[in-house]
């Protein structure tokens, strides 16, 4: 009884996640063509471009000089000149490690005061630095970056293309994430497999191609090219969230409409996170800055928001619940079978091969074939949505895989065995990728509970290894 009712809600949990899965197809095969910007030409209208790379020191992060390079490097083989690159640091050791480097330092004065939080401070620092230097107006755009973002020159020419056409005010491209990828713990590597399919989903939500019309759900802080008199308008002083970039995005929406957000189909590289601890924070710190944004928005968008976050929960609830309901069915056939073969010998293989076969109806019984044979039109109907969906999950981790690796080094061989591990590690890697949304679901809700109620908790800012 107790087992059935488990089965039952856990049956409904995976059929919330069916829309999910196929909004996901759709996306991915109605936005292929555009997700990259194949074969951008280059036209000599020359807008002004300032890349900015973010970041709490440079000095400690030594990716930033390669993405320095990156940029240097991508723009000099199109014979791109008029551009800056801005470095806006929380280190004024920086100062002098980037003295010789063709970049701008901006130091993040200590005593400068805003509502915003680490990232959030420097970029709202970074607009007011460039007001004071006349440089926030309809002739610049700025491209911003990550520590550890890559620049190609497919990405200069896909901006340069986008600023010419006039597509809106604000535009992202896709991000991969091949860089120090055997580097990083196999598991995190792995993992990083989702975000490239997912992104699929972004092309959607930055050109406002979904059904139910509203802002974007989230928006990357890297990758994001940004003209600069909108950024100046909006800023980054939303207080201490976690999300700022989702907040921007809101509000250029807002102010700007829904045809001010265009997607430009430059790519950029990245790296997956190095270690679990680092994985584990950078999704809480997503979950955490959604939850803290929710009031911002409208009702309709915060419904979205709301189903998003709950999928993310409710599929850790259900993936971890299914593995321990799975174990505590078939261990003890499965120690029959071994403990029958050791104890008693070629003797008793009747007895082996008996509990094997009820070994297998088990299978057989919880299985979609049993459904489909067996099963009533209605249970063969859930079976084959869940199917579907089970499908669709596998494939987004073995695309986007292919999609991160398709951009490094790795040897065929090599390749070929991490979509072997991908696949067979996708149970775990799901466990992975979920539990930090049910975490810092629970986290904020007890936080949230034991504070002001017109108070949001504030969250220490974790920084990742690069």
């Amino acid at each position: 009884m107790v087992q059935s009712l488990i089965m039952d809600i856990l049956t409904v949990i995976w059929l919330l996640n069916i829309p999910i899965a196929f909004i996901a197809i759709i996306r991915c095969m109605t936005n292929k063509q555009i997700f990259i910007h194949k074969n951008p030409v280059r036209i000599h209208n020359d807008p002004a471009i300032i890349f900015q790379i973010t970041t709490r020191s440079a000095t400690n992060t030594p990716v930033v000089l390669r993405g320095l390079s990156s940029i240097i490097d991508s723009c000099s083989r199109i014979n791109y000149s008029n551009y800056r690159i801005s470095v806006v640091t929380d280190d004024i050791r920086d100062m002098k490690v980037l003295s010789d480097r063709k970049c701008e330092v901006v130091f993040v004065d200590k005593s400068f005061k805003t509502s915003a939080i680490k990232k959030g401070r420097a970029l709202q620092f970074g607009v007011i630095h460039r007001r004071e230097s006349l440089r926030n107006t309809k002739d610049y755009w700025i491209f911003h970056m990550d520590d550890e973002s890559f620049l190609t020159s497919q990405t200069v020419l896909s901006l340069l293309k986008f600023i010419r056409e006039g597509a809106g005010v604000a535009a992202e491209g896709p991000i991969f994430y091949p860089l120090k990828f055997e580097s990083a713990n196999l598991l995190t590597a792995l993992a990083e497999s989702v975000r490239p399919f997912s992104c699929y989903d972004c092309v959607s939500q930055m050109t406002n191609g979904s059904i139910i019309k509203t802002p974007p759900l989230h928006m990357h802080g890297s990758n994001l090219l940004v003209r600069a008199d909108v950024e100046d308008l909006i800023g980054w002083d939303f207080g201490p969230t976690l999300a700022e970039d989702q907040l921007f995005g809101y509000k250029i929406y807002q102010i700007y409409g829904a045809d001010s957000l265009g997607w430009h189909g430059g790519i950029l590289l990245e790296q997956p996170p190095l270690n679990i601890k680092d994985h584990f924070m950078q999704r809480r710190r997503w979950v955490v800055g959604s939850l803290q944004n929710i009031d911002e928005f409208s009702l309709v968008h915060k419904l979205k928001v709301i189903y998003k976050l709950t999928t993310y929960f409710l599929g850790f609830a259900a993936g971890i619940t299914s593995i321990i309901l799975s174990i505590m069915m078939h261990l003890p056939l499965m120690v029959t079978i071994l403990a029958g073969g050791w104890s008693m010998g070629a003797a008793n293989t009747d007895l082996i091969n008996s509990t094997f076969s009820k070994t297998m109806d088990v299978f057989y019984s919880e299985s979609f074939l049993h459904l489909w044979v067996g099963g009533s039109y209605y249970e063969a109907a859930i079976a084959s949505l869940i199917f579907m969906s089970s499908i669709v999950w596998l494939f987004s981790y073995q695309f986007g895989l292919f999609l991160n690796l398709r951009y490094s080094k790795i040897k065929f061989g090599k390749k070929f065995i991490m979509h072997f591990q991908t696949l067979i590690l996708c149970p775990i890697l799901g466990l992975i990728e979920t539990f930090p949304a049910f975490f810092a679901i629970i986290e904020y809700g007890l936080k949230k509970n034991s504070a002001n109620k017109h108070t949001n908790p504030v969250y220490d800012f974790y920084v990742i290894n690069k």
